[in-house]
Parts: structure tokens; C-alpha cells; sequence
């Protein structure tokens, strides 16, 4: 894995991220898992945490067609925090 560091942001947004190192792992799948999760969105990585925290399962895949988290879940945070900045929206929320 890549060590982060402000410096090497920086770098990487001057230079458009052309050498940018993929941040996670692609591994082949196993035959079996102790749970599957479809869909990682809040619910599904809630459930997949829950069942490793509480359950103490290690084994639970969690599958998603696009990114983690790239769904409502991601979408809908930013604009609940963008209106929090609206004196008018902030009691509706």
C-alpha cells in the first residue's frame, strides 16, 4: 500500500494523478464465505461491520458493481451537508 502524505497529494493533483497507485486489493474470490453481502452501500458495509464487530465473522465478502459507498449513500451526505450551511434548511434536517 501507498503512504499518503500532503506532499504527495499535492504532487499528485499538479500532475493530473498519472502515476496515482490503485488503493486497495482485487483478490481472486474463495469458493466459500461465511456471509455475502450484495451491495456496498451504507447498509451493506453497516452490515458487514456489524456481523465482524458483534458476530466476530471474518469471512463475509461484500459485492458491488461500482465503487464502495458510490451510491445514494454518497450522494445524499453531501447535499444534507451543503444545506446544513442554509440557515432556512438547517431545522429541516
Amino acid at each position: 500500500m501507498h503512504r499518503f502524505s500532503l506532499g504527495a497529494l499535492l504532487a499528485g493533483a499538479v500532475s493530473g494523478h498519472h502515476h496515482a497507485v490503485s488503493q486497495w486489493r482485487s483478490p481472486p474470490p474463495k469458493s466459500a464465505y461465511a456471509a455475502v453481502i450484495v451491495g456496498g452501500g451504507g447498509h451493506g458495509l453497516a452490515t458487514a461491520y456489524y456481523l465482524a464487530k458483534e458476530h466476530g465473522l471474518r469471512d463475509v465478502a461484500v459485492l458491488e458493481k461500482g465503487w464502495i459507498g458510490g451510491g445514494n449513500t454518497g450522494r445524499n451526505t453531501t447535499i444534507i451537508r451543503s444545506n446544513y450551511l442554509q440557515p432556512e434548511s438547517a431545522p429541516i434536517y
